[in-house]
């Protein structure tokens, strides 16, 4: 393919670390598909990697931004085009970090702090995501159960633990992923193929208030619930979390679920639930987790599992699909 070229008010980037979400299997389970029912030249062409370390090689004319050739960049993986808001490494049109060079908006890309290695300012982008959904949280301090311990999901805890709002629970089925749980602050760590995320409120020290009706006469306030993350995106599992969580609680809906859901609304009613959906983060936020990172590189460090050469991007897409115990993978597109 051509190399890219940028448009005014972007910037001209060579990818250093680049990291494979769940979006990007999604998005490659979906482009099967279509090939399946499409022709070869109907299909559209992405280059994926929208999490990514780069260095600045070149700069739109006229581009107004502080930045220069040779600064090292992360940001914001989204821009604008005729036809509306686009996502970098997930719209065509718009490659991403699995490739030798790519495009940025220049207002939305954060200088690396020279503290902080190629490879953990990679993990900016996820790290953003857990810090938002996080954020939304804000019916209830805690308790908060965790539901899926990938890179969302330990980003969430993180986020949490070092905000102080704890006990948090967190639960995954990989052991691996419930260690780095541990690692990053989890207070509990349960396997729900052996145990419920929802049986232990007595050990997050917490009593679930009843129904509005049912409160005591002299009760004033909003009664207090408890915070549930659902970060894996599985079918089935926001009924599961509706019908699990106590009164009064706040349920975050983090996980990308491309597909129908199905629940029952008077589950939510009766105990009235709030459910929100937490989408990306704001650039306030994008800053914040490259912070964190520079704060914390340890702990930072426990989402990567492994690094690749862009050659092996296959191989590593299937076993971030298949092997439970990978978390994060990044691709190095110049090795």
């Amino acid at each position: 393919m051509p190399d890219p070229s940028p448009a005014p008010g972007q910037l001209l980037v060579r990818p250093i670390f680049t990291g494979i979400c769940g979006s990007d299997l999604s998005l490659r389970k979906q482009l099967a598909a279509l090939a399946d029912a499409l022709p070869q030249n109907q299909l559209p062409v992405i280059i994926p990697g929208h999490e990514f370390s780069a260095e600045i090689v070149g700069i739109a004319p006229g581009t107004e931004t502080n930045l220069k050739p040779g600064d090292r960049i992360t940001g914001l993986p989204f821009t604008h085009d005729h036809a509306g808001p686009q996502t970098i490494g997930l719209s065509p049109g718009h490659g991403g970090g699995l490739a030798t060079l790519s495009c940025i908006d220049a207002v939305r890309s954060f200088r690396i702090p020279d503290n902080v290695p190629d490879d953990l300012a990679a993990l900016t982008e996820p790290l953003s995501v857990g810090l938002h959904a996080a954020g939304l949280a804000s019916r209830n301090k805690g308790p908060n159960v965790v539901i899926g311990c990938g890179p969302v999901g330990l980003a969430v805890i993180l986020s949490l633990s070092l905000q102080g709002r704890g006990p948090i629970l967190a639960a995954d089925f990989s052991p691996e992923r419930r260690k780095a749980a541990a690692a990053l602050g989890a207070d509990i760590v349960i396997d729900p193929a052996t145990d419920s995320p929802f049986t232990h409120w007595d050990d997050l020290a917490f009593t679930p208030h009843t129904m509005s009706p049912l409160l005591a006469r002299e009760f004033r306030g909003l009664p207090p619930g408890a915070n549930l993350f659902e970060c894996t995106g599985a079918p089935g599992l926001i009924d599961q979390v509706t019908k699990g969580a106590p009164p009064h609680s706040h349920i975050i809906v983090a996980g990308v679920c491309p597909h129908e859901e199905k629940l029952t609304p008077l589950e939510g009613i009766l105990r009235e639930l709030t459910l929100e959906f937490s989408f990306a983060y704001r650039p306030e936020e994008f800053a914040a987790a490259l912070a964190m990172i520079a704060a914390h590189p340890g702990k930072a460090a426990r989402l990567i599992t492994s690094r690749q050469p862009l050659a092996n991007t296959e191989a590593a897409f299937d076993s971030l699909a298949r092997n439970p115990s990978e978390i994060k993978i990044l691709i190095d597109p110049n090795a």
